[in-house]
């Protein structure tokens, strides 16, 4: 039996690269564990960039023809590795199989297949196969802990699969205040990556960060910037802080006229730097369980706008620091309002309220209630005699 004061834990995702915002949490969570003591290895199906130094990593055989069938791959090959090694607990970060918590990164699937897709999508053996992995962290008859911060979600869990209200662990954001703050950029810091990004100083920076350009609606906030009356579109620049195959995006941009003004900088691990330099953050996502960009802009007093589908968007409006667009999504609604976003008088204003509401908050508890929950269940495992 482990040592029931130091746990071994297994983490688990399908990939892991450095700048996805889940896979940051996953980091802050895991060494917040290993803050305490603990031991944890990463499982992951695939590995982009460069491994953490400080956390073993494990790499699994898990490709496959399609995500449903590589997430089925990794449930198997992680089962036979973590199999008699003594883990404590298992922390999934993709639906699986015998999860001891779930990190809930994602909306609830089959709530939004029903909301956005017609009867006949049902029939697709994607959405059977997503649907079954989903409910094996969901279902009535597991006993999978849940992490969720998307509070939005939890009823519709419930409702899908009868899940025990009990074991949702409701967190706040855990938004990471030292990576935004401890080297606060000045004015002769953003003036400079202005002067890098070859931007003019009266130049208007537009933002969009984040990873998977297509989900995160890369294409609209290009559509919005096309739309600006001429006047202000001609000093107005679109920065897209991320990771993900540009070209497609980029031949939208010179489709629509505006190439000269749309910057893909890749992702970076000095977004600091953007947000403190920006006028606006625009976040116009597909689906957005969450949006951490969002918040981040906040500590950081950049005005927002963003859809009312992104699970924090409902802080944009409480804190009143930009703008909100309705759904049903219509992109004439989005062009408008970011037309008077760039132009509005207003920017003072949302950048104060965000900067008080960030102070009045609890934006940043997420990690460390993680890793409690976490410990706990590590815990409950070893008095229960429940070893992998």
């Amino acid at each position: 039996m482990s040592d029931p004061n130091k746990y071994r834990l297994a983490f688990v995702v399908s990939m892991f690269f450095e700048h996805g915002g889940m896979q940051r949490s996953l980091l802050r969570i895991a060494r917040a564990c290993q803050a305490r003591g603990h031991t944890v290895q990463l499982f992951t199906g695939e590995l982009r960039g460069a491994a953490p130094e400080d956390i073993e990593v494990s790499l699994l055989d898990t490709h496959a023809l399609s995500n449903t069938a590589s997430n089925d791959k990794l449930a198997s090959a992680c089962q036979r590795a973590i199999k008699g090694q003594n883990f404590d607990c298992v922390v999934g970060f993709t639906k699986l199989p015998g999860l001891d918590v779930y990190y809930a990164g994602d909306p609830c699937y089959a709530a939004r297949v029903d909301e956005t897709r017609n009867s006949f999508y049902k029939w697709l053996p994607r959405y059977r196969g997503l649907v079954r992995q989903e409910r094996a962290v969901f279902g009535a008859d597991a006993n999978t802990e849940i992490l969720l911060f998307a509070h939005q979600e939890r009823e519709k869990f419930i409702r899908y699969y009868a899940t025990d209200p009990a074991r949702f662990h409701m967190l706040p954001p855990g938004i990471n205040r030292d990576r935004l703050l401890s080297n606060k950029p000045d004015a002769q810091d953003a003036a400079c990556l202005r002067n890098e990004l070859g931007m003019a100083p009266d130049e208007r920076m537009l933002l969009l960060v984040g990873s998977f350009f297509r989900t995160k609606g890369v294409d609209r906030a290009i559509d919005a910037l096309a739309c600006l009356p001429s006047e202000v579109k001609s000093n107005t620049r679109l920065v897209i802080v991320g990771h993900d195959d540009a070209a497609p995006f980029a031949r939208l941009a010179e489709t629509l006229g505006v190439a000269e003004q749309v910057i893909f900088t890749g992702g970076r691990e000095d977004v600091a730097r953007f947000y403190f330099a920006a006028d606006v953050l625009i976040h116009p996502a597909y689906t957005e369980n969450t949006g951490t960009t969002l918040l981040e802009a906040m500590v950081c007093g950049l005005p927002v706008l963003t859809t009312a589908n992104c699970g924090f968007a409902f802080h944009i409006e409480k804190a009143n620091v930009g703008m909100v667009c309705p759904m049903p999504f219509e992109q004439a609604v989005l062009n408008n309002q970011l037309r008077e976003m760039l132009t509005s008088d207003s920017r003072g204003e949302w950048r104060r309220n965000g900067l008080r509401y960030a102070e009045s908050t609890d934006l940043y508890g997420l990690v460390d209630e993680a890793a409690e929950v976490i410990t706990q269940r590590a815990a409950d495992n070893v008095i229960s005699g429940k070893v992998h």
